[in-house]
């Protein structure tokens, strides 16, 4: 059997099941690789050729509230009131800036136009099993574990941030979110899929972090969703078109 270690591929076809392809957006990205031109482009990355069945949803996760906090914890109050409108703005721009180019396609490319669904990240935690308190568990977790420490770090240092408090919570309240999805924890709605999903896929444009990968292969909370086949995904690079399986890969030699 040849080893697979560090080594990712595309996916051929996704399942014919009733599932959900996720898009995380970052707010540093709202406005330019995560535009809605630039998703538009990543959609047809996946659709039609790897559809199989009418039986997908597209999702839009906002990283809103989860940027803001990490805003908070560096700036004044009043800067903070500014930047929340910002997002809001943003946010509101980018949804509907997608609407309606699905409103120009419907004809063409999105038969199902009602398949896709927003949310905020606020949104998501409040739809999420026990959300605070295993991130409370998962910080005492990152407090002793010094991989979780050194892969962490390495990956603020690749984003170009500071290795600071707010950016360790920033990364960790990002990472248990991405995990807990994965593991069927987080109740999203669409319209089309009704919640039937039996998958969902995380969707990315660019290499998932070293701590997210570590986050899934330590699986802290002994958590499955065995129905879903991208359980043990960090995620699809929507760049590169390939699959992060954590089952194959070895930290050590992995790079971003």
């Amino acid at each position: 059997m040849d080893d697979l270690t560090n080594k990712f591929f595309d996916i051929n076809k996704l399942p014919a099941e009733w599932g959900i392809i996720l898009f995380p957006i970052s707010m540093s990205r709202i406005a330019n690789s995560q535009s809605p031109d630039a998703c538009l482009e990543y959609i047809r990355k996946i659709s039609p050729s790897k559809i199989l069945a009418p039986t997908i949803g597209l999702n839009f996760l906002y990283g809103d509230s989860l940027y803001l906090d990490n805003f908070i914890a560096e700036n004044t109050s009043e800067d903070a009131h500014k930047k929340r409108m910002i997002y809001m703005q943003e946010v509101e721009k980018h949804k509907f800036g997608m609407l309606n180019l699905i409103d120009k396609l419907k004809t063409t490319e999105f038969q199902i136009p009602w398949a896709v669904d927003f949310m905020s990240w606020s949104q998501a935690l409040i739809n999420t099993k026990s959300y605070a308190t295993r991130y409370g568990q998962l910080k005492k977790i990152y407090e002793k574990d010094k991989l979780f420490q050194k892969y962490l770090k390495d990956d603020v240092e690749n984003s170009g941030r500071i290795y600071n408090e707010a950016q360790i919570n920033f990364f960790l309240e990002e990472h248990l979110l991405c995990y807990l999805i994965s593991r069927g924890e987080v109740s999203f709605h669409n319209n089309h899929v009704r919640d039937q999903q039996k998958w969902i896929l995380w969707c990315y444009p660019g290499k998932p972090p070293k701590a997210l990968i570590y986050l899934h292969q330590l699986n802290p909370f002994k958590l499955s969703w065995k129905e879903n086949k991208f359980e043990t995904a960090a995620q699809y690079d929507l760049l590169e078109k390939k699959l992060y399986d954590t089952k194959n890969i070895d930290l050590e030699t992995y790079s971003l």
